[in-house]
């Protein structure tokens, strides 16, 4: 895939393309904090910065290192989404 220029935004088909990879494996990485712009009216799909998506991946994600740290890190997932649950039920009554 051949780019104009490096700070074009990319669909996600595109970037997919571009990394050789597939466009789950995109959808995951953007749950994980990679960088990208959020839809708006004109584009209603969210794009990618080429540029400050391969400085994402360069940095690298800090992983636990332990399985309690794992534990831990989901634990407060968990947390955060039950809140979020609670406050959408208060919200539906």
């Amino acid at each position: 895939m051949r780019l104009r220029r490096a700070d074009a935004l990319l669909a996600k088909r595109q970037l997919a393309a571009h990394l050789s990879r597939s466009t789950r494996w995109i959808e995951l990485r953007v749950r994980e904090g990679m960088p990208s712009e959020p839809p708006t009216r004109r584009f209603p799909h969210r794009r990618f910065r080429l540029v400050d998506v391969e400085a994402w991946l360069a940095q690298g994600q800090e992983k636990p290192s332990t399985d309690h740290e794992r534990i831990v890190q989901l634990e407060r997932q968990v947390a955060t989404l039950a809140a979020t649950v609670q406050q959408l039920a208060r919200r539906a009554e």
